[in-house]
């Protein structure tokens, strides 16, 4: 006789998620927006990434022991920490502007006037500190229907390594963000039911 198992195979779920970004602080949308739909200004799709999202929550903890007892009589939060791995498909100013913590983006216009002629161009500066944002993905359901992670404000800062290869690979921009607000603000919403 086979051992029961029990689980809901539908609830075993594969998919992507779209990430946004948005200035720190933002609200999130209106959960009445439409499933797939853009998330609408200031928040910003971040494009095709080349590994997806990447939803990390470490809870570390201290364990209370007395010589009375084997086990722990309590067992305390130390930290949590909350980040977003994702890596930019994109090889875009604002894929690196998002993967480098910050900076800013100046486009200038064409010279058509000085010889030689000088091309429309754009530039990233970087900045000497990291730029708090607001993160916030969302993904498909067991239900069918959108799970929406949001995070009112993160920091994206570590070591970013871009190959410049012949034919290898594409460049990418890896990140990190790390959630820097108090975890009770971090929220997951999810539709259980269509509206």
């Amino acid at each position: 006789m086979a051992t029961p198992v029990y689980g809901t195979p539908t609830n075993v779920i594969v998919g992507v998620a779209q990430l946004f970004i948005a200035p720190a602080g933002t609200p999130m949308i209106s959960l009445g927006t439409a499933q797939g739909a853009p998330w609408g200004s200031p928040w910003v799709a971040s494009g095709f990434t080349e590994t997806g999202v990447t939803f990390n929550v470490d809870v570390k903890s201290n364990m209370i022991m007395v010589e009375e007892q084997v086990t722990p009589v309590a067992v305390t939060v130390t930290s949590t920490d909350v980040t977003i791995d994702v890596t930019f498909a994109e090889d875009t100013l604002v894929s690196m502007q998002q993967a480098y913590g910050g900076g800013v983006i100046t486009s200038t216009a064409a010279d058509t006037t000085s010889t030689p002629t000088v091309d429309a161009y754009s530039t990233l500066t970087l900045s000497d500190s990291l730029e708090q944002v607001a993160l916030g993905f969302e993904a498909v359901n067991a239900h069918g229907l959108w799970r929406r992670v949001y995070i009112p404000s993160v920091i994206s800062g570590g070591k970013v390594k871009t190959d410049y290869l012949r034919a290898k690979s594409p460049r990418t921009y890896p990140a990190t963000f790390t959630a820097i607000c108090d975890p009770t603000l971090i929220q997951i919403f999810e539709a259980t039911a269509a509206g």
